[in-house]
């Protein structure tokens, strides 16, 4: 299978040696109700995952949950909450929603905040030996620019620095944060050697991917938006920890978009899940997800999406039928072609739109084959494969 690596900037044969693939998703930060952009990513990955798992290879799939952040202790002081009920509100939240869009359930899910004494411990290594320097906002890592741009390529100057600007309480503007202060509405952690604070969102990902999953990482996964800083930011940290590569493969999905870059209702807040899943199905939702690449920047038009739903309800009548009847080997010919259309198509970095365009030849062959009476258990078979691989169906 041949996936598009972020790093080399060019579409990899992705064939790991081991029998199990540790993945490592990016997850959410929960503050907030979910949102478009969160289907967008995570069925993406969940869809790399089945074709993974199809491929013959076990994925231990790591997927954390940021409960620790400046937006999770605002959302607390706003309204009159505790981090952690806050957190675990919209934690419980993400997960159904996920569940009902289809996604295979990762095995596991670590929360930063359990986390928080191996990112104090690494921060204060890192103090003794004179790699990270405090001031009054935190502990920041020193960082050369030469580390930096190894997903961002040697643009990394154009995009990170700006003549003049001020770097705050930072020495360079290649710093980042290890260890943070106290901040209303947030959990603050006393940990000896260290101010009272909060830890960092970089490092928080190194330690809980490094802590499940045998390093270097097989493959890394995460929106576009978290290539700069996030992603650049981990691979320093577990290059200045562990002295090795930190990740093999790195996949990034492209975002839902308006015009403005974000989707809104008001053009102030973001169109969540829940508003969408009170009129729509969220397999209609998958569907439309799929019928776009997992790179490209998915526009949100509620034309397109309303008539893709209406579509998916159509196909998934007549896969339902289909399925009710027993399953054959596949001998035919025309659906062999099928089949070895799909697994190349998949195999070409994911390309699912073009897997849809297969659906949609079945669907003729098995309304016409239902017309007549003919054999199903082949069409049966065939559909079988798709919920597998896609997820839909259900």
């Amino acid at each position: 299978m041949k996936i598009y690596n972020t790093q080399s900037k060019t579409i990899e044969e992705f064939s790991p040696a081991k029998k199990e693939v540790g993945m490592y998703v990016c997850g959410p930060t929960v503050y907030s109700e979910s949102h478009l952009g969160h289907a967008k990513s995570y069925v993406a990955f969940d869809i790399l995952r089945r074709w993974i798992e199809y491929n013959g290879h076990l994925v231990m799939h790591v997927q954390n949950i940021t409960d620790v952040s400046d937006e999770t202790a605002q959302t607390a002081l706003k309204f009159g909450k505790s981090e952690k009920e806050i957190t675990e509100e919209y934690t419980e939240k993400f997960k159904t929603q996920m569940r009902t869009l289809g996604n295979l359930e990762p095995r596991y899910t670590p929360k930063a905040s359990e986390y928080v004494e191996k990112i104090a411990e690494i921060t204060k290594d890192f103090l003794n030996i004179g790699k990270a320097y405090e001031t009054e906002e935190g502990v920041y890592l020193k960082v050369e620019s030469k580390k930096h741009g190894k997903l961002l390529g040697s643009s990394i100057d154009e995009a990170i620095v700006e003549i003049g600007v001020d770097t705050g309480p930072k020495r360079s503007p290649y710093d980042f944060m290890l260890w943070g202060p106290e901040l209303a509405g947030g959990e603050t952690w006393n940990i000896e050697g260290l101010k009272p604070g909060r830890p960092g969102w970089h490092s928080g990902c190194v330690m809980m991917a490094s802590s499940i999953l045998e390093m270097p990482l097989d493959i890394h996964c995460g929106g576009v938006d978290l290539i700069y800083p996030h992603h650049e930011s981990e691979i320093i940290i577990s290059e200045c920890v562990f002295e090795k590569e930190y990740c093999n493969f790195w996949v990034h999905n492209g975002l839902m978009e308006d015009a403005e870059g974000k989707l809104s209702k008001s053009g102030k807040q973001r169109l969540t899940l829940s508003e969408i899943f009170k009129k729509y199905e969220p397999m209609q939702m998958r569907f439309y997800l799929l019928g776009h690449h997992y790179r490209e920047n998915t526009p949100f038009d509620i034309r397109a999406f309303e008539k893709a739903c209406e579509e998916y309800q159509k196909l998934n009548r007549i896969a339902k039928k289909s399925m009710t009847y027993e399953k054959r080997e596949i001998e035919s010919t025309l659906l062999l072609e099928i089949l070895e259309k799909m697994e190349n198509s998949m195999n070409d970095d994911l390309n699912t739109p073009a897997v849809i365009d297969l659906i949609r030849e079945v669907d003729r062959m098995a309304k016409e084959r239902l017309e007549n009476e003919s054999e199903m258990g082949q069409i049966s078979s065939i559909y079988s494969l798709f919920k597998k691989i896609l997820g839909i169906f259900l």
